[in-house]
């Protein structure tokens, strides 16, 4: 049986993607948001919901993602690890709450991976993932693909995310064309034009 959030998504979306890659150490400096903004955009255009932690991380945690990235090194330095563990609970696992509505339940990123048709991993030099890893996991235990666009020769990816992608039925990208015009096909998407 779907979990009802997922069949939610699919009476609105033709499809969801995660969008996953680094977001404590970017190549960037910055809390990842700026690799995922054109895969939000274009996948919009697509019918495809991208699931984007860096704008849905306030939802879970009360903070944005930058905040938070200080507060948990904050916590770590100071030995709070109560509040760090609370935090990583909700990053994770969502978060349960009760309103005039009924139970509530906010999304974690293993809720994101389930809910996803495929995940969208970019990966950037200079990037050092982690919960990437873990997000790859969950994929590959539930044969949801992984398709990594990465500007780094396939050779030099890390192993442990090659065998992600690939045990999950994924593939490697050398550039967002060459993964958008994949799931054009595979998918039968249709992109829409832009409104001006």
């Amino acid at each position: 049986m779907d979990e009802p959030i997922k069949q939610e998504l699919e009476d609105i979306w033709q499809y969801t993607s995660y969008l996953i890659g680094s977001m404590e150490k970017t190549a960037q400096n910055d809390d990842g948001s700026s690799k995922r903004e054109i895969f939000d955009k274009e996948l919009l255009l697509r019918g495809v919901y991208p699931i984007n932690p860096c704008k849905l991380e306030s939802s879970k945690t009360g903070m944005c993602t930058d905040d938070l990235k200080i507060k948990m090194k904050g916590w770590v330095e100071s030995g709070n690890w109560d509040l760090f563990k609370e935090k990583a609970d909700e990053i994770w696992k969502g978060k349960d709450f009760v309103d005039e509505d009924g139970l509530i339940h906010v999304p974690g990123d293993m809720d994101y991976v389930k809910m996803s048709d495929w995940l969208t991993c970019i990966y950037n030099k200079g990037d050092s993932p982690c919960g990437t890893y873990f997000e790859c996991g969950i994929a590959m235990y539930l044969k949801i693909p992984i398709y990594l666009i990465t500007e780094v020769i396939k050779r030099d990816v890390p192993k442990s995310l090659l065998q992600g992608v690939f045990v999950s039925g994924g593939e490697v990208f050398n550039s967002p064309k060459e993964y958008f015009d994949f799931i054009d096909d595979a998918y039968d998407l249709k992109r829409k034009e832009e409104k001006s």
